[in-house]
């Protein structure tokens, strides 16, 4: 993306559409963490880059419960953690960043560097798919709903109708 004040906000948006897109499990923690994080990666980026574009990624792995954000941009000058006056107005990004990530760093690339932070994903998703294990294989949850509606389903003379599940 070009590297101008607005990319903050494309970024945080673009992010929000993909995590949707992809059905990632969030709840308002991480969903703050998320675009939180990005608008301190990216606005870095634009503040303190070079080079006329930056470029985002951004990496799922729903088996660890993890989102990967990098930002990319042409200066090889690091990012460092500073110590802000509470008067300060700026100089908090990185800070954020550590304390919302479950890891961050930065490192020098052939064209720059890239700024990362690893993001904790809710085990929400997990959690359904084991519900759905523990109720048996499909036919099986099948036979338990036709049972538990059974007294619903009847012939034309009003007798209860034989139901089977498969």
């Amino acid at each position: 993306m070009v590297r101008a004040p607005t990319s903050a906000a494309i970024s945080r948006r673009r992010l929000v559409e993909l995590v949707s897109t992809w059905r990632l499990p969030e709840d308002e923690d991480s969903h703050m963490a998320m675009i939180t994080v990005l608008s301190e990666l990216v606005t870095n980026a634009v503040s303190h880059g070079a080079g006329d574009m930056l470029g985002v990624t951004v990496r799922a792995d729903l088996g660890k419960s993890r989102l990967l954000l990098e930002v990319h941009d042409n200066s090889s000058v690091l990012p460092r953690l500073r110590c802000p006056s509470p008067d300060s107005e700026s100089g908090r990004g990185m800070v954020l960043v550590e304390h919302l990530s479950i890891a961050c760093g930065a490192e020098n690339t052939m064209r720059g560097k890239r700024v990362w932070a690893e993001l904790a994903l809710p085990r929400e998703l997990a959690g359904r798919l084991r519900a759905f294990e523990r109720l048996g294989p499909p036919h099986a949850i099948v036979q338990r709903l036709l049972n538990a509606f059974r007294p619903l389903f009847r012939t034309e003379s009003g007798e209860p109708a034989a139901v089977s599940g498969r």
